[in-house]
């Protein structure tokens, strides 16, 4: 249908609507069928003489139990071995076994000699008026257990991983308390509690089990070193939605089959009034979610909604009960009476900032680093918070906590990666006039793209509008909100869908998706997926992806390859000194970049400052960031199935061996093999300008350094001394001692405004006079700090070391000597003096 959405890309509205029509088309006459079996069952000759409140409480509880099998044998076993198409069939098969057995029993009562058998004819029997009031109840429990669902689900994520299998957990949890309450209710004397005076009660005591099950939900106790909550195993998300969602949900499994029973007694038809009530419950069951996603979580937030839920639930007793049964002479009144004052007790006495806890649960991990909560949103689909880290009474960076998860962030050393999602492409092709950006994040990517002067055009997808409401929350040193450039179009909109139907097509496509283990996220990383992208580039496009390799197993990492270069064929894969990774795509045909115009990003200033922020210097580090092109790719994905639409669980939810995806990492990062695969690639030969070919060996040694030294460690003093001595660069040197070009600005910021030198900032202006080469000034800078005495020991050792270097041995002899006592000896201080005497001719104390 590519061709009718991109006629109407210009009518959004009559686009969603066209959306939804064909949705609901595709599924209507399936769930048309699931909703007829109940009613048509009831009908059956072999269940006619069965009580039917016993009969209806069975079959629809075994038949919510098979939900529950079904689900979890679909997320465990049967999309992981069969895929999508193969678990459809699976479940078409059962549904074929499920209509033959039926089929047998049709024909299990033969009809006697003489006897006309009945002809079947459809009818609408209501009796003498309908029961409103009923299917009333019927459609607001059915609005508000779907409500909850979604409300529970949302306070989850706060706690547990927004993955896959812990939505099925979830999902099976709710099912079973229904599955399970409708037996129950089969079971219940009618003798005893005719079914109409049941219900106010049950309706009653759901709305007290709503807000007890959140009062008393147990939250989890951090395990091991972590102090994250982001709960992934199956068996503790069982547990904490046993506790949350069971109660409530096994009530409402109770209220089902007596609602229908109480209808049944007004309607004299089994099916006709099996049909109603089924018709009002799902009705209410199709609003409650849009309810809870649109009106009640962006509205109110999760706890009021509970409450709300709560009310409504006491709103339905009423609606349910009769104005005698509510008589204190009665014990059904007086039950009746306990429960409300119960209800109005717990309101009175609730505590009505306890959601400020499980908020602060979910940020707790992220606020370590000193950061704070500048604002909260509960949107549409999740809870976002965000985060601020000051530095110097300035804004340094940002994070985004979505849910219980960093979706995003400014650190700088995440800017490297994001940043270059633009920088790549635009050096490759500098005549690029417009670009693609799926997922908006935290407007990093946006901002680069945004500083080339060249560019007329950018298009940002993404699927929340809140990301986009939060763009004005971000300052900083560098970073100006993207969205307030004339040349930015946003578009809140599924980033699959944008493909599929915009009619635009793009010089330059990149994302930055959410984590991949995020539920949903697969879908970004599929062969179907990429192929959408190659579509909807220009010939000579280039489009770039994230791969963030840490995330994923080696077999998962092969896979969402294998599937990049199926579409690809002239892919590569590129990354600084970490394990960011970032997949590049080139739609043919092949040809080299205008050499003056890719160095117009190292000539203007504002690309050029940027680049040199994220330790891209000068245009030959951009060579250096090579891993492999596709002809890698192919050996080492050989047999390797691509992850696709079909088959989504080859991305699993199994956690990565870190030290193999190190190993797996290293060996793309190793200088002289990726040097080696850089000059020996046919791809390179063909797209690389030629003067970035050059002098490249030094430039691959430091990204190997930097990435041992951020994983492992390092000598930080013999690494300093590296690019000291042997480099012109900047952004090492502020490394190896701790800062980088943001918290230098901060820095410079803080020292411009203050009369005296501020000791808070002495490391990071130590370290901009040594980025500069500024050895006197970083001399007399620390020399400052050894009359106050060194507060850090490695401070004394760079003096040291800066004075042999600028020529002044015997000041580092004399400064050795003097703190020779407080000096503890270990291999450090033996390797620094062997070095220095060798290098310079110092004499090391005695």
């Amino acid at each position: 249908m590519r061709p009718v959405f991109q006629a109407l890309w210009n009518h959004q509205q009559f686009l969603n609507g066209l959306r939804f029509s064909v949705s609901f088309s595709i599924l209507l006459i399936p769930t048309t069928a699931m909703g007829l079996t109940l009613p048509v069952l009831l009908e059956d000759p072999l269940l006619t003489h069965q009580e039917f409140g016993r009969t209806i409480g069975i079959l629809y509880g075994f038949n919510t139990l098979g939900a529950v099998a079904g689900a979890l044998l679909g997320e465990a076993y049967l999309i992981r071995t069969c895929g999508l198409l193969g678990t459809g069939l699976t479940a078409g098969c059962m549904s074929c076994a499920a209509a033959g057995i039926a089929w047998l029993f049709s024909g299990a009562k033969p009809v006697t000699t003489g006897q006309t058998p009945k002809r079947f004819r459809l009818r609408l029997s209501l009796g003498k008026r309908p029961p409103w009031s009923l299917l009333f109840v019927s459609m607001g429990a059915g609005a508000i257990l779907l409500s909850l669902e979604v409300i529970w689900f949302r306070f989850m994520r706060l706690y547990v991983a927004s993955t896959s299998t812990a939505f099925c957990v979830m999902l099976a949890v709710v099912l079973v308390g229904i599955g399970l309450g409708s037996v129950t209710s089969s079971v219940i004397p009618r003798h005893l509690a005719p079914p109409r005076k049941l219900l106010p009660i049950l309706l009653l005591v759901a709305a007290i089990g709503t807000l007890l099950s959140y009062l008393f939900f147990p939250v989890p106790v951090l395990q091991g070193n972590t102090n994250a909550f982001h709960i992934e195993s199956w068996q503790r998300i069982e547990r904490l939605s046993l506790a949350l969602m069971f109660p409530v949900a096994f009530l409402s499994g109770i209220l089902f089959p007596l609602i229908l029973t109480c209808v049944q007694r007004e309607v004299a038809s089994r099916m006709n009034s099996a049909g109603l009530t089924l018709l009002f419950n799902t009705t209410g069951a199709a609003l409650g979610p849009l309810l809870a996603c649109f009106v009640l979580l962006p509205w109110l937030g999760f706890q009021s909604s509970f409450i709300l839920c709560a009310a409504c639930y006491a709103g339905l007793a009423i609606l349910a009960s009769e104005k005698p049964t509510w008589s204190i002479r009665r014990p059904l009144g007086i039950t009746l009476l306990a429960l409300a004052a119960m209800l109005i007790l717990i309101l009175a006495t609730f505590p009505y900032h306890r959601d400020e806890t499980h908020f602060a649960n979910a940020r707790r991990p992220y606020e370590a680093d000193g950061s704070r909560l500048i604002k909260r949103i509960e949107g549409t689909a999740d809870t976002l918070q965000l985060l601020r880290r000051d530095l110097f009474g300035e804004p340094y960076y940002y994070r985004l906590i979505t849910n219980a998860y960093s979706m995003s962030g400014t650190l700088p050393r995440s800017q490297r990666y994001m940043r270059l999602f633009a920088y790549l492409p635009l050096a490759l092709r500098p005549e690029a006039e417009n670009a693609l950006l799926i997922c908006y994040g935290m407007g990093v990517t946006a901002d680069a793209f945004t500083r080339d002067t060249h560019l007329k055009h950018l298009d940002v997808v993404d699927i929340s509008k809140e990301v986009f409401d939060l763009a004005s929350s971000y300052s900083g040193p560098g970073y100006s909100n993207p969205l307030r450039d004339p040349r930015v179009t946003t578009f809140v909109q599924d980033g699959r869908f944008f493909l599929q139907a915009s009619p635009e097509s793009y010089d330059i496509i990149t994302g930055e998706p959410p984590p991949l283990k995020v539920a949903g996220t697969v879908n970004l990383y599929t062969q179907q997926f990429f192929s959408l992208m190659n579509d909807r580039l220009k010939d000579g496009g280039i489009a770039t992806f994230w791969l963030p390799i840490y995330q994923l197993t080696t077999d998962e990492t092969k896979a969402i390859l294998r599937g990049f270069h199926n579409v690809f064929p002239n892919a590569s894969v590129w990354a600084t000194c970490d394990l960011e990774w970032i997949m590049t795509g080139m739609k043919g045909p092949l040809h080299q970049p205008n050499e003056e115009a890719a160095r117009a990003l190292w000539s203007d200033v504002g690309t050029r400052l940027d680049l040199g922020r994220i330790g891209i210097e000068v245009p030959a580090q951009m060579s250096a960031l090579f891993l492999m092109d596709g002809e890698e790719i192919d050996r080492i994905t050989q047999g390797v199935e691509p992850l696709s639409d079909l088959y989504p669980k080859r991305l699993t939810d199994v956690h990565p061996d870190l030290n193999a995806v190190h190993h797996f990492g290293y060996a793309y990062l190793e200088r002289s093999a990726a040097f080696h695969r850089f000059l020996s690639s046919s791809l390179i030969k063909e797209i690389w300008p030629n003067e970035w070919k050059k002098s490249l060996e030094l430039f691959f040694l430091v990204r190997e350094t930097r990435y041992l030294s951020e994983i492992s460690g390092s000598n930080w003093l013999a690494e300093l001394d590296l690019y000291l001595r042997h480099t012109q660069l900047r952004t090492p040197v502020l490394a190896v001692q701790n800062s980088d070009e943001f918290r230098l600005a901060l820095a410079q910021k803080l020292a411009a405004n203050s009369p005296n030198l501020p000791v808070a900032a002495l490391p990071d202006l130590v370290a901009g006079a040594l980025a500069r080469r500024d050895l006197p000034g970083a001399i007399q800078l620390l020399e400052g700090e050894r009359d106050r005495a060194f507060a850090n020991i490695n401070n004394f050792f760079l003096l040291t070391y800066l004075y042999c270097l600028n020529g002044k041995v015997e000041k580092a002899e004399a400064l050795a000597a003097a703190e020779n006592g407080s000096i503890q000896k270990d291999w450090f201080v033996d390797w620094l003096w062997g070095e220095l005497q060798a290098e310079f001719g110092f004499r090391p104390p005695r």
